[in-house]
């Protein structure tokens, strides 16, 4: 563990000083971007109780978080088709009706502008309808910032499949190696290692050290003024 280490800190110094081959920087929306996983388990919370009759469990909660709608049947494999429907249409009700409320981070507005003025072609995908997305981004501002937007009908596969990133890279015209993934959860760090990219670990949200600590990020950072000063 103790040599693991130094070879990791090794490695991050060296793309220290490397930083000029990365040519785009591609970031994950919710819980990274924008302060938006309280609505989305809020919402899930209404259109499980709204069918089921109860609330979700923190177990639940944290499965839920991030991945598209089809983790309701991994959680609930015994729904029919309708019940899980009807969830679902429950739950975007209920987060349309409230996210006009979701802010960006600290800071979010200020690192796009730099990394942009800096000539990095920014890119973005996530899980959620595209639809809702655009107008989030829209809402906080941050749309005008990027060249690529992928939301849920644009993903051949969702995370932890580097495919969507993959995808993404694709779209921009850039290699896999010329790129940066930033993402909150397990599953944007699984992704981003998969699709041989960098991965950044963004503790300034959602994500937690404890659960992306042990997935080897290449780098965590607390803000996103980390960020521009590593780029």
């Amino acid at each position: 563990m103790f040599f693991e280490s130094i070879l990791v800190e090794k490695r991050k110094v060296e793309l220290r000083m490397d930083v000029n081959r990365f040519k785009a920087v591609l970031f994950d929306l919710d819980g990274t971007l924008i302060n938006s996983e309280w609505l989305g388990t809020e919402s899930y919370n209404y259109g499980i109780q709204k069918i089921l009759n109860r609330e979700i469990n923190e177990v639940e909660k944290q499965y839920l978080l991030g991945k598209p709608f089809k983790a309701l049947s991994d959680l609930f494999p015994y729904l029919s088709s309708i019940e899980t429907e009807k969830i679902i249409e429950e739950t975007l009700d209920y987060y349309r009706k409230y996210n006009h409320m979701i802010k960006e981070y600290d800071g979010i507005k200020e690192m796009l502008q730099i990394l942009k003025e800096k000539g990095f072609k920014l890119g973005l995908v996530t899980a959620k309808l595209k639809q809702n997305a655009t107008k989030e981004l829209q809402n906080t501002g941050l749309y005008p910032f990027f060249e690529v937007v992928m939301g849920k009908e644009d993903c051949q596969d969702f995370k932890p499949s580097p495919v969507p990133l993959l995808q993404l890279a694709e779209k921009l015209n850039v290699r896999p190696i010329e790129c940066l993934y930033v993402g909150d959860q397990p599953t944007d760090i699984q992704a981003t290692h998969s699709a041989n990219m960098i991965s950044v670990a963004a503790l300034w949200g959602e994500g937690k050290t404890e659960r992306l600590s042990p997935l080897n990020p290449t780098f965590l950072f607390n803000n996103p003024y980390q960020l521009t000063q590593l780029l």
